[in-house]
């Protein structure tokens, strides 16, 4: 049994011409798996011990057996507490010279000088608005903010996957047959579905489309995966 190995492809640019401006969109490494892609449920993983796959698609059948591995899921594991940078007091805070205040002209009247009388407090000019300095956004304890560091990890879900590789993949009509052997030695039911690959635009249409095919095997059969949401 042979080992599937993953594709991976360097980075496209696309280039967009609007008008007499240019802008360029970076799209991921990620190539597109002409295949099929097999998840065994949770609740059916632990029966299977091998899973045998054939896929047709215009004319055109392969088939053979998968190398089924753990399936996972990520998990967030949140982000770092929000650390303000030393030295620079919040607006507001005590020390903190608020614009506008003790200013002359401002608001606030001057110091009277000896032999002179006492000047009439200055009124602001109402057509020149007060100099206000945004409060930067804090981020509250626990959520997410600028420059934190957030992370994730990989958990097992129970799940088996596997993937059978074609020479190509299209959005006409499939099917896909599955069989195998159980934990205990006895043959899987044989299972066949039909269906119509995806195509999308997942990193959006510079990036091009991508078709998939994937299929989730139960107790009660094959279904379609279809994305949650």
């Amino acid at each position: 049994m042979g080992r599937t190995k993953v594709l991976l492809a360097t980075i496209a640019t696309t280039v967009l011409v609007s008008g007499c401006h240019v802008f360029e969109v970076a799209c991921p490494a990620i190539a597109q798996a002409s295949g099929v892609s097999v998840t065994v449920a949770a609740s059916y993983a632990p029966a299977v011990k091998a899973l045998h796959l054939k896929a047709c698609q215009d004319g055109v059948c392969r088939e053979g057996y998968l190398e089924l591995v753990p399936g996972s899921i990520s998990v967030d594991q949140g982000c770092e507490p929000y650390v303000p940078e030393p030295g620079v007091p919040k607006p507001g805070a005590p020390g903190q010279v608020d614009p506008g205040q003790g200013v002359p002209g401002q608001g606030v009247p001057e110091p009277a000088v000896p032999g002179q009388g006492v000047p009439e407090p200055a009124v602001p000019d109402p057509a020149v608005p007060k100099s206000v300095v945004p409060e930067p956004a804090v981020p509250e304890s626990g959520g997410r903010g600028p420059d934190r560091v957030c992370s994730a990890t990989a958990a097992p879900d129970g799940t088996k996957r596997g993937m059978l590789m074609l020479d190509i993949l299209t959005e006409s009509p499939m099917v896909v047959t599955t069989s195998g052997t159980s934990i205990d030695g006895s043959p899987l039911p044989v299972r066949t579905l039909r269906f119509t690959p995806r195509s999308d635009y997942p990193f959006g249409e510079p990036c091009g489309r991508f078709v998939s095919a994937s299929v989730v095997l139960d107790e009660a059969g094959l279904r379609q995966d279809r994305p949650a949401g």
